[in-house]
């Protein structure tokens, strides 16, 4: 919330407050003609304005103007910093050449790390300001952030390094350290001494040079890249430092990442288009949340979007993000997701919502955000609409929040 408020002030005119319920699984309240009380950058209560309680009658006013109030977009999967971009591969990619041959060709995320290897902190650091900014204006109040770029320590330092700054400098983020998001070139395909020296030297160091910066540390457990029992040893490392375990899991094919991260207890477990439905029960089982990034099968073309409906019905907490990343999803806009979450994960409207807000941020251990009742940050929304699913329904549409104060 904006220091321009009142430190203690009600906002009225409110056609009305659209929020999950952190009580109830995926319950959202929706409240006509509601207020909301705020004091310092906490909501203090909730409710109809009729209801307003006493104590607040005489608390300066803040005008809605008829508009909805959310809580603001969790977004628990972002690549927010790396060097170059990756438009011409892009290109190539539309006239027939496929990943792989890229890949194969020394592009795809080898031209990504050239371009990180050789970018200063500084530089880091803009760029990724510059995207913070392009996420806060549509609405996302506060991102995970990989780092993954580097594949070897000095470039993965420098990453760290630019996201310390970037906290330093007031923006809501949390880290993810992610040395193991591929295969460093320099290993000459020897997966395994490649994994001893993520779990052995770059993770400890990264945390000695680093301290209190990362809270998570991931694992592309894929087929062709990390084993499951590679990760395991990886994660048991970063546990040991104090990390806690999120995984990319599960993507192209099925590799047991999703039990995986049950066993572990992790955070999250993300991407799992091809997870098994035992998988899915153990997360359930396990509390850990699944992160499906419908963007990045969007922008990949590809046809297996991620059992959501499966996953809900096994009882689990789901959660929606960007994957904002150069390669496979450029994407910092939250309604985009929000509409494939209803459109092609065949999600309602609502549990799309509490998926971009309570439950992403749950999966980064949150109970303050992605939520309008008291005690939540008063990180609030304000939509110009006249019903919210005008959201999803307009689909196209650029509609952008205001903040508060306007």
């Amino acid at each position: 919330m904006s220091e321009a408020l009142p430190n203690r002030c009600v906002l009225l005119n409110l056609r009305g407050v659209l929020t999950p319920d952190p009580l109830k699984t995926w319950a959202v309240d929706r409240i006509p003609d509601a207020a909301l009380a705020l004091e310092g950058d906490r909501v203090a209560w909730l409710g109809r304005a009729a209801d307003l309680p006493a104590a607040w009658a005489d608390a300066p006013r803040v005008d809605g103007a008829g508009a909805w109030a959310t809580p603001g977009f969790v977004d628990p999967h972002t690549h927010l910093l790396f060097g170059g971009n990756r438009s011409g591969e892009f290109n190539r990619r539309l006239h027939g050449v496929s990943y792989q041959q890229i890949a194969a060709e020394g592009g795809g995320i080898r031209e990504t790390v050239r371009a990180t290897r050789s970018a200063t902190v500084a530089e880091l650091v803009a760029s990724g300001e510059a995207r913070l900014k392009a996420f806060r204006e549509r609405g996302v109040v506060h991102l995970e952030c990989k780092t993954g770029y580097g594949l070897e320590l000095e470039a993965e330092s420098r990453l760290t390094a630019a996201y310390a700054e970037l906290k330093r400098r007031g923006w809501s983020l949390d880290v993810t350290l992610l040395p193991a998001h591929d295969l460093a070139p320099e290993f000459g395909g020897d997966v395994e001494a490649n994994a001893r020296a993520v779990a052995e030297d770059w993770l400890p160091e990264l945390v000695r040079r680093h301290p209190g910066v990362a809270r998570f540390c991931d694992v592309f457990v894929e087929t062709g890249v990390f084993s499951a029992d590679q990760g395991r040893r990886i994660f048991e490392a970063g546990r040991r430092l104090g990390l806690i375990p999120r995984l990319h899991a599960d993507e192209l094919t099925w590799t047991g990442g999703a039990e995986l991260a049950a066993d572990l207890g992790a955070a999250s477990a993300d991407h799992l288009m091809f997870c098994s439905e035992a998988g899915m029960k153990a997360m359930a089982a396990a509390g850990v949340t699944p992160v499906l990034l419908p963007a990045t099968t969007l922008f990949l073309g590809m046809r297996d979007w991620a059992p959501a409906r499966k996953m809900i019905d096994a009882g689990c907490r789901v959660a929606l993000a960007t994957d904002f990343n150069p390669g496979s999803c450029p994407c910092v806009d939250p309604l985009t997701v929000l509409r494939l979450g209803c459109l092609q994960l065949r999600m309602t409207f609502e549990e799309a919502f509490t998926a971009m807000t309570l439950h992403a941020a749950r999966s980064l251990r949150h109970a303050d955000l992605g939520h309008l009742h008291p005690g939540a940050r008063a990180e609030v929304l304000l939509w110009d609409v006249e019903e919210m699913l005008e959201l999803v329904y307009w689909v196209g549409e650029p509609y952008r929040p205001r903040f508060l104060p306007d």
